[in-house]
């Protein structure tokens, strides 16, 4: 009875948000903006469902008919409970975690770092000196000084969209590439060397957020009790007020914040408990939302009992390469330390979107002064595409630590024994493989081909259903490689031509990548296409050929036949008439023919000269080069090709361009000359209306005097007749 009453209390709720969300209502509030929209349409398909399964609002309130009895009664309540909870169920999705409607999302695509750097910068500089001095013997002072910059969200899309989760980096149009741990510690300034950062993960940790952080878990589903809420933390922290005001530059907004943390920290050391718990909950804060972000308003607590081993940037690899390998290709939010992407590219492909204020600050990341653009998402997302679709080969930049040294960098000259290797990188659940012989080019090594497979039953063992688990003992095998130190690269390759031809055929197809089709290449294709249309005007020639000359046939053996037959002279005229245009006809027929054959004959002989040239340039390529040549003279030849083809490609868009830029002048100054005619013809126009308008207006001055002139003369008149009357009298 109790759920019964439940059921029955979410029936009227629900009937008025339909009534609410009517074709009536909808109509009367059209102004209310996308959100009211959305939720008009949804509350008509919830009308149309329950209109289609239980014969309409009016109906399901009717009382049943008699010959149902009581079991139509009972399935008819059954129904209409299953209606209702899934309509309370819909507008519970739509309404969102937090009871309130959803806004309707206006633009798609745009990708948003879930990181909150400036918020745990605030959080660290909050911190007494000895906490903040705890932190820095843990490692992670480095990155937490590192001021913090404008997120390029366009940049940072364009990269995450070339990656490829079967070979674990990314696609370019020069070849693989992906991010290694010498990139990580001298980007970041976080350790690479050490322990994995591996061990257990429980499917509860209510018992440890509650004895080691103080707070309560986000929720009691099964993924909510692996995490604390973000609110509740940044309670905790003294920061869930702050806000950055909208005039409010971002230093102003740190150093504004940084009073409300450092009002509530602990300042004094003795007070061990709690300056240990202000210290667990802000590296979990800097964990959840700066390091190993996911997605969500939740933070992970999966870390709490690692934290003073959690000295390696090696973790933030692997959580780096796992969200970028468990995406849909939808996501709006990129996970894990979004400005490591950022500056990586900055030092392999630059693309102009950063300025290097300070050439001598280390770790590298405090180099960069990100340019902001004032331009749309959109337009940035377009120019950046093309931009490294685009960008030469011979620019990227291999070797971009190789002028660099290691003075005042500890973390690079720690984890220098692990630089260059394959090895297998862990963050707990996510173990992810580094694979440093797709890129042996940063090493300054020759590439050679690798096929590599997507790594099996890694995402099926490390996401599911949650529970206790250990991950050391989970993958053995991958927690030894970590230990043994994983693999040495390297290559016995003599140049990288045929890994730039074996990676043109295996990914050239692709959308994002460049086309390999040099000039020669066109031109068969070219003769190719004109060949086929040849050969099919011809065979159209020929066949009309064919049937003017059965009607010339046709008309001759008519016309022998009704010889001998009486007709007059102008149905012989006629005739013949007619007979001349055929044999005209006939005659043009056959001399297209003929042309038809030439050209075909003389596209053939081209098309075989060429064949024949690509097939001795292709035997020359595959002969071994003169031993006197550098090593890498048949690579960088390779490179010209690609890049004569894109000046080619590029070439042919700026002849488009000129046509169509041409075609709008023209058009252009055929609209100015009719706006001049047009205005000459209105210049003309108002002359003439002017013109008339002074005539008439001559013509009325003229009138208006010899009437005036005329009236004197009669006054005089009359003046004069009384004059002398009054004489004569």
């Amino acid at each position: 009875m109790a759920g019964g009453g439940k059921r029955q209390a979410k029936r009227p709720r629900a009937a008025e948000r339909m009534a609410a969300a009517s074709p009536a209502g909808s109509a009367e509030g059209s102004d209310e903006g996308s959100t009211s929209v959305a939720g008009d349409k949804l509350a008509l398909v919830l009308v149309t469902t329950a209109t289609g399964q239980g014969g309409g609002a009016a109906a399901m309130g009717d009382p049943p008919a008699a010959s149902g009895g009581g079991r139509g009664d009972n399935a008819a309540a059954e129904e209409e409970e299953a209606t209702a909870e899934e309509e309370e169920a819909m507008a519970r999705r739509r309404r969102g975690r937090q009871g309130r409607d959803l806004p309707a999302r206006t633009e798609m695509g745009v990708m948003r770092p879930r990181t909150m750097w400036p918020l745990v910068v605030v959080a660290y500089r909050g911190l007494p000196a000895f906490q903040r001095e705890r932190v820095r013997e843990m490692g992670f002072g480095s990155i937490l000084e590192i001021e913090p910059f404008f997120v390029d969200p366009p940049l940072i899309q364009v990269i995450r969209d070339r990656w490829d989760r079967v070979s674990r980096s990314f696609l370019f149009p020069w070849g693989h590439m992906v991010p290694s741990l010498e990139d990580v510690a001298r980007i970041t300034g976080l350790r690479v060397d050490g322990e994995a950062v591996t061990g257990v993960t429980y499917a509860d940790y209510t018992d440890l957020t509650q004895q080691l952080l103080g707070l309560e878990l986000f929720g009691q589903d099964d993924h909510e009790r692996r995490m604390v809420g973000r609110v509740a933390l940044l309670q905790s922290l003294g920061l869930a007020g702050a806000r950055q005001k909208a005039d409010e530059l971002l230093p102003a907004f740190v150093e504004r914040a940084v009073g409300f943390a450092r009002a509530t920290y602990g300042q004094d050391a003795e007070d061990t408990v709690r300056a240990d718990r202000d210290l667990r909950r802000f590296l979990v804060f800097f964990f959840g939302k700066m390091l190993f972000t996911t997605k969500g308003d939740g933070i992970q607590c999966r870390f709490l009992e690692l934290l003073d081993d959690l000295t390696r940037g090696a973790s933030l690899l692997a959580h780096t390469f796992a969200d970028l390998s468990t995406g849909t290709g939808r996501e709006t939010t990129v996970g894990g330390f979004a400005p490591f992407l950022q500056v990586w590219s900055y030092y392999y492909f630059p693309l102009g979107r950063a300025t290097e204020v300070d050439p001598r600050a280390v770790p590298l990341a405090r180099r960069w002064l990100p340019l902001v653009s004032t331009a749309t998402y959109a337009f940035q997302l377009d120019v950046l595409r093309r931009h490294v679709r685009d960008f030469p080969a011979l620019l990227v930049v291999w070797e971009s630590y190789a002028d660099y040294g290691d003075a005042d960098q500890p973390w690079v000259v720690s984890g220098r024994g692990l630089f260059g290797r394959d090895i297998w990188v862990h963050c707990l659940n996510e173990i992810e493989p580094l694979r440093l012989r797709l890129e042996v080019r940063t090493l300054g090594l020759h590439q050679r081909w690798i096929d590599e497979a997507e790594p099996r039953g890694i995402d099926r063992k490390t996401r599911g259903k949650a529970k206790t688990v250990d991950w050391r003992t989970r993958f053995p095998e991958q927690f030894s490689d970590w230990h043994r130190g994983g693999q040495v690269v390297t290559s016995d390759a003599t140049d990288s031509t045929a890994y730039l031809r074996r990676y043109q055929e295996e990914y050239g197809l692709r959308d994002f990548m460049r086309p390999e089709r040099d000039g020669r290449d066109m031109l068969i294709g070219r003769l190719e296409g004109q060949l086929a249309a040849t050969t099919v005007q011809l065979a159209e020639a020929r066949a009309a050929l064919e049937t003017l000359r059965a009607a010339q046939g046709a008309v001759v053996q008519a016309e022998a036949v009704g010889a001998s037959s009486s007709r007059g002279p102008a149905v012989a005229a006629e005739v013949s008439s007619l007979q001349e245009q055929l044999a005209t006809a006939v005659a043009r027929a056959e001399r297209a023919e003929r042309d038809l054959a030439i050209r075909s004959e003389e596209l053939e002989s081209a098309l075989a000269l060429e064949t024949l040239t690509v097939a001795e340039l292709t035997e020359q390529r595959s002969q071994p080069a003169p031993t006197e040549l550098p090593r890498d003279v048949a690579e960088l030849r390779a490179l010209l090709a690609l890049e004569r083809c894109d000046l080619e490609r590029q070439q042919g868009q700026w002849e488009r361009e000129r046509e169509r830029l041409s075609q709008q002048a023209v058009e252009a100054r055929a609209g100015q000359l009719a706006a001049e005619r047009l205005l000459k013809a209105s210049e003309e126009r108002y002359r003439r209306e002017r013109e008339r308008a002074r005539e008439q207006g001559r013509a009325s001055a003229y009138s208006g005097s010899v009437l005036a002139s005329s009236s004197q003369y009669e006054r005089n008149v009359q003046d004069s007749v009384g004059a002398q009357r009054s004489t004569g009298s």
